[in-house]
């Protein structure tokens, strides 16, 4: 992960309600869906158009646990981050239909969207473990086959005898695709000062060429802020 996305200039926005989703609690699945528009006013109607179709259909979906809308620094990103029972229950009604809804309220200003999505791996709990996240990233790398995608999964988690104790940092969950060559690393700081600093952290740079080694394509890079979250009923 870079530092280049935290030079955008949008305003952050926050949810009180907002908590870190923990590793094994029942979440077999997580998608990523990712919107880029023309701006902020068209983000703004996105984020709108998710807050509702949550809120109408999708919590009520089998298998739904929890819902994550955030909005990339840049004014121009929003993701859908969305906590699942299970594989089959993500593939169920959730991608046709909020592409259409999605599609259908904003039109050509939007482009996208494009969702990806995996079974969660043990990660990385900090000392913020229980604080709502002020930023989080969703990185998206892209490798050869299954076993790079652990073997980077490995590396995140050979990387927490530091992370565990870094002040700010919340928590962070890699997320392998089905077919292996697909590995999201979502992590979570509590706020932009947490980010910075741990950006600034030369064990964080001593890590990243490991990284680079079994990628295979530019990583997508997404620093994001949360607006909203929504947990299943019970």
């Amino acid at each position: 992960m870079t530092s280049a996305e935290a030079t955008a200039s949008a305003e952050p926005m926050t949810s009180a309600e907002a908590m870190p989703s923990p590793d094994g609690t029942g979440e077999g699945f997580r998608t990523f869906l990712t919107l880029r528009t023309d701006g902020p006013p068209t983000s703004r109607q996105a984020v709108t158009a998710l807050e509702e179709a949550v809120d109408g259909w999708i919590r009520r979906l089998d298998g739904f646990l929890s819902s994550r809308i955030h909005l990339g620094l840049d004014g121009a990103t929003v993701v859908h981050s969305v906590a699942w029972r299970d594989e089959a229950s993500a593939r169920d009604s959730y991608p046709a239909g909020i592409g259409e809804a999605l599609l259908n309220r904003l039109g050509p200003a939007v482009t996208g969207p494009d969702l990806v999505g995996g079974v969660p791996s043990p990660g990385v709990r900090g000392p913020a473990a229980d604080s709502p996240p002020g930023l989080v990233c969703v990185a998206t790398r892209y490798v050869a086959d299954r076993g790079a995608a652990e073997a980077m999964a490995d590396l995140l988690r050979r990387s927490g005898d530091w992370k565990k104790d870094f002040p700010g940092f919340i928590a962070a969950t890699p997320y392998i695709s089905p077919d292996g060559r697909t590995y999201v690393n979502y992590p979570q700081w509590a706020d932009r000062d947490a980010f910075e600093a741990y950006m600034a952290d030369p064990r964080n740079a001593a890590g990243q060429q490991d990284i680079g080694d079994l990628e295979v394509a530019p990583p997508d890079l997404l620093l994001c802020t949360l607006v909203a979250e929504t947990l299943a009923a019970g």
